[in-house]
């Protein structure tokens, strides 16, 4: 199971990359599902979970009786650093942040101190002021918002999780901004707009309101990489 699980995010990996760079343009269509198998030495079942999969994300769809085509192109060509062995294991990130930041957020709004709330500000503040370098500007602040929040919950256990996945937090981030189409002033505005909205509930003291703004931002930020959704 583990090795057909293993097969399927390489496929994956080698057709999203196929897309991103080119090699199948928009429009385009995908070998056929027999090509698909003897290219990446893979079975038919393998092949239509990562259709399946790329149809899901809007990138292929799938005509009857023509075969898979190209829907649109995610962005340049992402730079995959040593450590991160795929996007799939990017998307898997994704969902582990989702859960673990919604989490954050809650506790943080019940445990956070002045010192707590002065710190996410400051951090916040940070965030939306690199916001302005750069495209890729304030990568590392938004990480560092979130590591804030982590903190704020006063538990060990929450940072320690959220730091072993720093690496992967840094390139997802980096992804969302290489791949992006969203012209820069909106995208800003988007940014700003989620983490304040998370920021808010937190010093608020809301718990409830504080996870579902965080698990609604770190999922938006997903979509941006998987779906190329602005928002």
């Amino acid at each position: 199971m583990r090795r057909s699980s293993s097969l399927t995010d390489s496929v994956y990996d080698a057709i999203l990359s196929g897309v991103v760079d080119g090699r199948f343009p928009v429009g385009s269509r995908l070998p056929s599902e027999l090509d698909l198998c003897e290219n990446h030495s893979a079975s038919r079942p393998v092949i239509r979970e990562v259709l399946a999969r790329l149809r899901a994300q809007g990138i292929v769809e799938s005509r009857k009786g023509s075969g898979s085509y190209v829907l649109r192109r995610t962005g340049a060509t992402v730079q995959m650093p040593e450590d991160v062995a795929s996007m799939a294991e990017i998307e898997a990130c994704y969902d582990f942040r989702i859960s673990l930041e919604g989490e954050c957020a809650y506790f943080a709004a019940q445990n956070r101190t002045q010192a707590d709330v002065e710190a996410m500000k400051a951090t916040f503040a940070g965030f939306c002021h690199a916001l302005t370098e750069n495209k890729r500007g304030g990568i590392n602040d938004d990480f560092q918002f979130h590591l804030a929040i982590a903190e704020a919950t006063h538990n060990a256990f929450f940072v320690s999780a959220f730091l072993t996945i720093k690496s992967r937090v840094h390139m997802a981030i980096d992804i969302s901004r290489q791949l992006t189409a969203t012209p820069l002033n909106v995208r800003r505005r988007t940014l700003v707009n989620e983490h304040r909205s998370v920021l808010d509930a937190i010093v608020a003291g809301n718990a409830a309101k504080a996870r579902r703004e965080m698990r609604r931002h770190v999922t938006n930020s997903k979509n941006r990489v998987f779906k190329g959704e602005s928002h």
